[in-house]
């Protein structure tokens, strides 16, 4: 491998049969605009289109759902839709779009069974989850400019039963189908943050007694049977991936070197790749984190990399500084760095790093608007990038008292007023 950074950083990645064209990718966000009724928008592909011109060798579609039953209680809607064949003209036409571009951007599909603990009750159903634990969000510390005045719990999800298991393994195969035929040439599973799949990785959040908990080898099963259905459904040259977090960063909970010893019994289902994010809802300073290259310091993607070997691809978050990524990926300790906000800010990064113009990026700044807007159901945009969210002339834009709101949802004075008010109210009885 070359040893400059725009050398390494520019070099293509291959996964399975797929090659990347370099190592720099979008990671999914629920930042599309998708219709109501669960299609991508003009917008979705706009937002998306302007990160393949920007030089980014993969975009993973994120905001999206494998089941009906995941569209009815996402925290953050609307959502692209995978599970009904009704759906497979617009992703096509997501895929085509991109893939026309000129580019040669890969584009990957992400798959969401249901959202778990963080799933909200609607409709009269409930929401369900390994274990009945719910989520105490922010209880161990937030990301930057980011408060929940008052703290938030979310409500107890039931014990998802086994048929419930199989059902949702049953509808993510057959997203996974949508996804193929619809031209994708990744797909990945989603298992991160406090959502369903992730909920069995972790003693923490998984104290089942049946053949779901337990065992390193229990607690991977979920997982283990929906990829291995997968790879049967979509053949053994689609790039199949996983996303996890590796490290609860929580009293009691799972290190790195136990979410790797479960990955790794997974990946004998069929994994290519898999990305790896840090913390989850209960820990979200360490998921969205200001450090550049955190996970790396800490050496979590390095204890993966030892269970897994060369032969699964690691995709490492939170890594914006092109140096670093470099080295990593020249050391083997991983194989792409995965973006997000960074390419919100700046969605030329990828050929402005690749073509050694570092001191032209435009940096995130960690001020988190985005993430405010998207907590509040507002039009996200980026105040670093003011075409972010603009991409199409179609697209839904915020209004001035919106604006304000999420000003305020971000200053810490007014923030600490709200938590104090809101603690000082009398707490309902669940």
């Amino acid at each position: 491998m070359s040893n400059t950074t725009a050398e390494i950083l520019g070099t293509p990645l291959t996964i399975n049969k797929l090659t990347l064209k370099n190592r720099i990718i979008l990671g999914p966000m629920a930042v599309l605009q998708p219709t109501q009724d669960g299609r991508p928008s003009n917008q979705s592909i706009a937002f998306l289109k302007r990160r393949a011109q920007g030089g980014a060798g993969a975009v993973f579609v994120g905001g999206s759902v494998a089941t009906a039953r995941a569209f009815r209680e996402s925290p953050f809607s609307p959502n692209i839709r995978y599970d009904d064949d009704a759906f497979v003209p617009d992703l096509t036409r997501l895929v085509d779009e991109l893939h026309g571009t000129g580019t040669g951007v890969a584009v990957f599909a992400q798959l969401f069974p249901a959202f778990g603990r963080m799933g909200v009750p609607r409709d009269g159903h409930g929401i369900t989850s390994a274990s009945p634990k719910p989520v105490d969000m922010g209880g161990y510390g937030l990301p930057d400019h980011v408060y929940i005045p008052g703290g938030r719990v979310t409500p107890v999800p039931g014990e998802a039963t086994v048929e419930e298991i199989k059902e949702l393994e049953q509808a993510v195969v057959d997203a996974a189908r949508r996804a193929k035929e619809a031209g994708f040439d990744g797909i990945e599973i989603a298992a991160h943050m406090c959502y369903f799949y992730s909920s069995f990785l972790s003693p923490l959040s998984n104290f089942r007694t049946d053949e779901y908990g337990g065992s390193v080898r229990n607690r991977a099963r979920a997982l283990t049977d929906v990829v291995a259905a997968v790879r049967r459904e979509i053949g053994p040259d689609v790039a199949l991936g996983l996303r996890l977090s590796v490290n609860d960063h929580l009293p009691g909970g799972q290190g790195p070197e136990g979410f790797a010893a479960v990955t790794a019994e997974i990946a004998k289902a069929g994994l290519d790749f898999v990305a790896l994010t840090d913390g989850n809802y209960e820990s979200m300073k360490d998921n969205v984190t200001s450090e550049s290259g955190k996970m790396l310091r800490e050496g979590e993607p390095q204890g993966f990399r030892k269970a897994l070997g060369p032969g699964v691809a690691l995709l490492v978050s939170s890594t914006p500084d092109p140096a670093q990524a470099a080295a990593a990926i020249a050391a083997g300790t991983v194989d792409a760095t995965m973006l997000a906000r960074q390419l919100l800010a700046d969605p030329d990064y990828p050929n402005k790093a690749i073509e050694g113009r570092e001191s032209e990026i435009v940096w995130c700044d960690h001020a988190n608007s985005c993430m405010r807007r998207l907590i509040l159901q507002v039009p996200v945009q980026c105040h670093k990038n003011p075409e972010m969210g603009r991409e199409d002339a179609t697209s839904r834009r915020s209004n001035l008292a919106q604006d304000a709101f999420i000003w305020a949802a971000g200053n810490a004075l007014l923030m600490k007023i709200a938590d104090k008010a809101a603690r000082a109210l009398p707490k309902k009885a669940h």
